[in-house]
């Protein structure tokens, strides 16, 4: 089953084959064309098995379908994650894969242990995706730095990791602010089940 198969832009199936997608995995197959359907989406699967492209590749081409209006960029798409590293990583991937898309798309990557005044003036003028780890969230979110009440999708990544960081706390920040109406994806390696009970997500069904 090629990528084209699935609803993807010729941008986006390019760019999945430049980081070395010769097909869509298991997890990609099943969710990327839930996601681009608008559904909400709950997925387990192995580390490696390409769990960031399958939400990256469907929600780039649901933002770049629908570009905010002209003098304004508020963020439109959230990404909770439990660390840094997986902060960095999530964030770099979403701009490779969009590196192609007509609507130049803006992506900001915020976690603590770092100053947070480079990611304050990143997150100036808005934008379209923020990558974040929950403490940080809250940070900005106390400086004023952002908004999340035009936020349409919520990405919770590794899910049951989220939990056991108290997320909580972090989910009524975040899920409070956002439209009622926001899309929910999380996923979760399959090794362990999650801590606590998950959020409320229909796991690719129809609404």
């Amino acid at each position: 089953m090629p990528f084209d198969s699935l609803g993807l832009a010729p941008a986006l199936v390019h760019a999945a084959a430049e980081s070395g997608y010769a097909a869509p995995t298991a997890i990609q197959a099943a969710a990327i064309p839930a996601i681009l359907q608008g559904r909400d989406v709950r997925g387990s699967a192995q580390t490696g098995s390409g769990k960031t492209a399958a939400f990256s590749l469907p929600l780039l081409q649901r933002l770049s379908a629908a570009p905010p209006a002209q003098g304004s960029r508020r963020v439109r798409a959230l990404v909770l994650v439990p660390t840094r590293e997986l902060a960095a990583q999530v964030g770099e991937t979403l701009r490779s894969l969009a590196q192609h898309l007509p609507e130049r798309l803006k992506i900001v990557i915020a976690f603590g242990g770092v100053s947070i005044n480079p990611q304050m003036m990143g997150l100036r003028g808005g934008a379209d995706i923020v990558v974040a780890t929950p403490g940080r969230l809250l940070d900005l979110a106390d400086h004023n730095a952002l908004k999340l009440d035009a936020v349409a999708t919520l990405v919770l990544d590794e899910a049951d990791r989220l939990f056991d960081l108290a997320l909580p706390k972090s989910w009524a920040a975040s899920s409070g602010c956002c439209r009622s109406s926001a899309r929910t994806c999380c996923s979760r390696p399959p090794s362990r089940p999650p801590s606590r009970r998950w959020p409320t997500p229909r796991c690719a069904t129809p609404r």
